[in-house]
């Protein structure tokens, strides 16, 4: 830390106005340290009773970046209370007698008036409204922060582990390789991934995990632990499905394989000195294996579990595992995983009967294997003959692969689940489309959507430097679109979270194309567009196809070049989901974001 440039403030600030600056975005979660929503609705209306009461509540610890000025406020500490005030305020849940009265402020006033908000009765009387608004939060600003200092402050407030899981504790301010991937890769199995690790307060709720009673986010009876009997939703909750991953990915990153325990997942974050798991070993042997093809490799081999799940059209736990012991669970995937992954990775295999393998691991754990149950160390010499003998038995089911390309595009599958979480919260950098036809009865190639799609894409490098975007072709971005493609093409939609997977199939029919022959001229096209010459052909060699769930999907990956990119001679920037032009002035800020 460095206290002679850093500032600490602390003033009482009224809930009208801090929910004035959350209207303006003025909050952000930073993802890299900041634990999940999590307060059930029990937990918010106590809260709320204890403004209501006057009573005094724990200050709020905000960051104000020193790169970003004013205008943005990290919340270090006090992210479930900030959000279960804005959420009462916005009508998500009642308070004694009814909901708050939109009413009582301009800013939820004028959210009403712009169908932002919907005002549900009964309604709180206005002057029990307007007394806790006024009540005063204790805020405390911590300025010009540095990321460092940030993370610093964080792991101090929490390291008491009064409120937090053991995980939590393990993971607050620790911001390594091996950590974040252990973020990132959780995340994206339960369904909350995030483009950014910043992502605006108000954004929070879309990839939270939540319970019946709150109308939003990720319902915890559909997230992959809990619907497959693996965890429960207390155990998700206190981020075990974390701790969870974390062991695994020890097993698939060090050679030998270490205990697995306590001690030592703190000492693959830096907490104790253990020389098997110590954070230095742990991330020099993920800079060999390399971060994204770990990534990679746990997705793919996820999705190969997730299609024995399918196959058998049981949850994981109730088709493997008869015996009745929800502590010995989650080794028992823990081992069945490890196995299925050294298959595929570290043997180059892959799968060559998906109906005898789903079959085989009907009540798999039943046969003469031992395992103990969780709770205390799994020592590395009871793990590795244990992993071996699953292999074994599983072995017979795949062969080795001859087609590098059809195990890549499983992967790929794998990784739009995730793309598709990223774009609740990140919408300038993905742009989502039904197809490339008109939803007409001509059915004929829309050539002037798809350049501007282009154009798009030219938008999304305009980001700024590292800059990647997302376009999806087989997706609706509207309910009217995936409407009109059933009434021309008689295609149901498939609802995946807030999305209708349409699919392009249909329309390669339509154009009288095989998938080879409209590959070709999708490339064609792309290079003979109004995009400058060397993003056309990036972009081109992004271009990439894949089955869904049975639904042909097509993306693109434009990335920043190292200079702005122009569309017909002009440059446009993404605003939200809208694609600008920029002029005058604006281009030459545009040109110093690459300086």
């Amino acid at each position: 830390m460095a206290p002679a440039t850093t500032e600490l403030t602390v003033l009482g600030q009224s809930l009208q106005n801090l929910y004035t600056q959350y209207a303006a975005h003025t909050f952000v979660v930073n993802r890299r340290y900041q634990r999940k929503l999590v307060w059930a609705v029990e937990e918010k209306q106590s809260l709320i009773d204890s403004v209501r009461n006057n009573l005094p509540i724990p200050l709020v610890l905000l960051a104000e970046n020193s790169s970003s000025g004013a205008a943005r406020l990290e919340i270090i500490d006090g992210l479930q209370r900030l959000n279960a005030i804005f959420a009462f305020i916005e009508n998500e849940f009642p308070f004694g007698d009814g909901y708050f009265d939109l009413e009582t402020l301009a800013d939820t006033k004028f959210k009403r008036d712009q169908g932002e908000l919907t005002q549900r009765t009964p309604v709180l009387d206005r002057a029990v409204c307007l007394a806790i608004v006024n009540y005063q939060l204790p805020v405390s600003t911590y300025r010009s922060a540095t990321e460092e200092s940030v993370d610093e402050v964080f792991r101090r407030i929490n390291s008491s582990g009064r409120k937090l899981s053991l995980q939590e504790i393990r993971q607050a301010g620790v911001t390594s390789d091996f950590a974040n991937l252990v973020r990132r890769i959780s995340a994206s199995v339960r369904g909350d991934a995030s483009l950014s690790d910043i992502v605006p307060l108000g954004e929070m709720p879309k990839i939270s995990i939540t319970n019946r009673e709150l109308p939003y986010g990720i319902s915890s009876d559909s997230v992959f632990w809990v619907a497959n009997g693996i965890l429960d939703k207390e155990a998700v909750r206190e981020s075990r499905d974390e701790e969870l991953v974390l062991d695994i990915l020890l097993d698939l990153i060090l050679d030998p394989i270490a205990v697995s325990g306590s001690a030592y997942r703190n000492s693959a974050y830096g907490r104790d000195d253990n020389a098997t798991t110590s954070a230095g070993v742990v991330n020099a042997r993920l800079s060999t294996l390399g971060l994204e093809n770990v990534e990679e490799n746990f997705l793919l081999t996820l999705d190969v579990i997730k299609s024995t799940i399918g196959a058998a059209e049981k949850p994981w736990a109730s088709w493997v595992i008869t015996q009745q012991n929800p502590r010995g669970i989650p080794r028992y995937f823990h081992a069945t995983f490890v196995a299925i992954y050294e298959l595929l990775v570290r043997e180059g295999l892959e799968v060559a009967d998906l109906a005898g393998l789903t079959k085989k691991l009907e009540h798999f754990w039943d046969a003469d294997l031992n395992i103990p149950a969780g709770g205390g160390n799994w020592g590395a010499n009871r793990k590795r003959p244990l992993f071996e003998s699953v292999k074994a038995i599983l072995r017979p089911f795949f062969k080795a692969s001859e087609d590098p390309i059809s195990v890549r595009a499983k992967a790929t599958a794998t990784e739009f689940e995730v793309e598709l979480q990223m774009a609740l919260t990140e919408h300038a950098l993905f742009e989502l489309k039904q197809g490339f036809t008109r939803l007409d009865q001509t059915k004929a190639f829309d050539d002037n959507a798809f350049e501007s799609v282009l154009c798009t894409a030219a938008a999304m490098a305009n980001h700024g430097p590292g800059t990647e975007g997302f376009i999806i072709f087989g997706v609706a971005d509207r309910d009217e679109h995936a409407d009109r493609v059933v009434q021309i093409y008689g295609v149901q939609p498939l609802a995946v979270s807030d999305f209708k997977i349409t699919g392009t199939q249909h329309e390669l029919t339509a154009l009288k194309r095989s998938r080879d022959e409209h590959m070709r001229w999708l490339v064609q096209r792309i290079k003979g567009s109004k995009l400058e010459n060397a993003f056309a052909s990036h972009l081109a060699g992004t271009l990439t196809l894949f089955e869904y769930r049975g639904y042909l999907i097509w993306t693109l990956h434009p990335k920043a070049m190292s200079t702005p990119t122009s569309w017909d001679g002009k440059f446009f920037v993404r605003e939200g989901n809208s694609t600008v032009e920029l002029t005058g002035p604006a281009v030459i800020e545009l040109s110093r974001r690459y300086m």
